[in-house]
């Protein structure tokens, strides 16, 4: 399935999973006791794999989940980027860079084990085959949501993203959006502000709304008309300004939050798996 990138209201945006059905069901379980649960199309906010003890089963729920006649869509994180690029999920050329960075810098050894793959790293030949290996071990329905993944959902006023658009940018708040829309990640039209650290530490595979700046969590770019709606760092409860709304409580780690918005411009009201 491609998930869709426009929604209406009511809609439900929910934290980061990383593998935690159990906490999902928990937070489904208190969402279906709103009035507004059978109307509400959902969004989730990225980071499905990795950390949790049960990838494939919160991947299974989220797609039953997108099926309801309401709908919903969801949005690619960091660590979706990192599966889907180093193991090959969107049949696109070998990426160096995430291969490595995939088996150093994130906690895969859960989605390995969910799809009952021994990740092998003794050395790159190995670790390469076993991300073959797990590319093949999982459903098709599942590669094909994670390489789906659009990078950015939009309601009429809110923008659902995982990390946040960036202030060391020259691109305006509408040219981000633009090239989020695009899936697009270039440093010839978005424009690094030289000398920032996102033009020192610039990465073409790695763009900075899905994670690569941390702090765009909390201090993103405001746009002009939409308030920001995010996960990707780990909030103690939900974290809400004029810009932006943060809602991953849980990091893989614990209770999950959804934000229900009622319209453009309503109040968000906080519902926990907890």
């Amino acid at each position: 399935m491609t998930p869709p990138t426009i929604l209406n209201y009511p809609i439900i945006a929910i934290g980061d999973l990383h593998g935690q059905r159990a906490e999902l069901e928990r937070l489904v379980e208190e969402l279906e006791t709103r009035p507004e649960w059978d109307e509400s199309a959902l969004v989730f906010l990225g980071d499905f794999v990795d950390r949790g003890p049960d990838v494939r089963g919160a991947l299974d729920l989220v797609l039953k989940l997108l099926e309801r006649p309401a709908g919903g869509s969801a949005v690619m994180g960091n660590h979706d980027l990192a599966l889907v690029r180093a193991a090959r999920l969107d049949d696109g050329p070998l990426s160096p860079y995430w291969v490595e960075g995939y088996a150093t810098r994130y906690d895969h050894h859960e989605t390995f084990q969910s799809y009952h793959v021994q990740p092998l790293k003794h050395s790159i030949a190995a670790w390469v085959e076993s991300l073959n290996a797990l590319r093949e071990a999982m459903p098709a329905r599942h590669r094909d949501f994670l390489a789906s993944l659009p990078w950015l959902v939009e309601a009429p006023g809110h923008l659902f993203v995982h990390c946040g658009l960036s202030p060391e940018l020259e691109a305006t708040p509408d040219e981000q959006v633009e090239a989020l829309r695009a899936k697009r990640w270039r440093r010839s039209t978005l424009r690094p502000i030289p000398g920032a650290r996102t033009d020192q530490l610039w990465e073409e595979d790695y763009p900075v709304w899905l994670g690569a700046d941390r702090s765009l969590s909390a201090r993103p770019l405001p746009h002009p008309d939409k308030v920001q709606v995010t996960g990707h760092e780990r909030v103690v409860g939900p974290d809400v300004t004029k810009s932006r709304i943060r809602i991953d409580t849980g990091g893989g780690f614990g209770r999950l939050t959804a934000c229900l918005l009622a319209s453009a411009d309503a109040a968000p009201v906080f519902v926990s798996s907890r």
